[in-house]
């Protein structure tokens, strides 16, 4: 496959005689579609650009059915455009990835391109922790174009992405407990975004509230605490009576 073909994006004319005659055609050109990097998926994949550059290559190819599925759930590319020796042309391709971009919309929540750009990249998430006894917590977090997300604590989780709220829901490493982070879309935008985090305690298993915030750059100490305010404005705490009472009834 010719290079020229490689350059066509959405809105440009596509030739409807190009034929893809093996799966690393196939892959150049999603990757080409979808704007992803070498770099950006050697990052998430652990392996060098280099590498990712041969998978698009079909002389000295690395590509093989782990990396294909691979791309399915990171990015979303169905395995069956490479199972399928039948789809081998960019229309086809392109039906079969607007399918499931149309899928996804039809949920609950939504595949917000503009958002998820704003939102791709490390932020500084700042609140009060659960321990009194510390001031204030500091955590990095990074987002990514599949919509996963990790922190520097290595978490783990997934963003998702309503019309407008948006959501982040993070597993615990240690406590494997869920962490749900919850932000208005129309803050996005701005550099920093407030967020309520609702999570457990760390010393114990009630379950608190936060309000913090998110920022694009790293603040001081001054700033976060102006921001934040008062410790007892922006954190609360379960009443463990109401979980007896719970707990009352489901005995009764």
């Amino acid at each position: 496959m010719g290079g020229e073909t490689l350059d066509k994006k959405l809105g440009k004319l596509i030739m409807d005689n190009e034929i893809f005659e093996n799966d690393e055609e196939k892959l150049a050109f999603i990757l080409k579609y979808k704007s992803l990097s070498n770099s950006e998926i050697a990052s998430k994949f652990g392996v060098t650009s280099g590498t990712i550059s041969k998978m698009k290559t079909d002389y000295n190819s690395t590509l093989k059915p782990a990396y294909l599925y691979a791309f399915e759930s990171a990015y979303g590319i169905p395995y069956k455009i490479f199972e399928d020796k039948n789809t081998n042309t960019p229309k086809q391709i392109i039906k079969i990835l607007d399918e499931k971009k149309e899928k996804i919309t039809k949920d609950i929540f939504y595949d917000k391109e503009e958002l998820l750009t704003q939102l791709v990249g490390d932020w500084y998430a700042y609140l009060y922790p659960s321990n009194s006894s510390d001031d204030i917590y500091e955590i990095k977090t990074t987002i990514f174009e599949d919509c996963t997300v990790k922190d520097d604590n290595k978490n783990y989780g997934n963003l998702f992405l309503g019309k407008r709220q948006s959501m982040i829901i993070k597993e615990a490493r240690n406590s494997e407990e869920l962490i749900s982070i919850t932000f208005d879309n129309r803050q996005v935008t701005f550099v920093i975004f407030s967020f309520t985090l609702v999570s457990k305690t760390n010393f114990s298993n009630s379950r608190m509230c936060n309000f913090g915030f998110f920022s694009k750059k790293e603040l001081s100490e001054e700033v976060i605490k102006h921001i934040l305010g008062d410790r007892e404005r922006v954190q609360f705490k379960l009443d463990n009576s109401f979980e007896e009472r719970v707990n009352g009834v489901i005995e009764v």
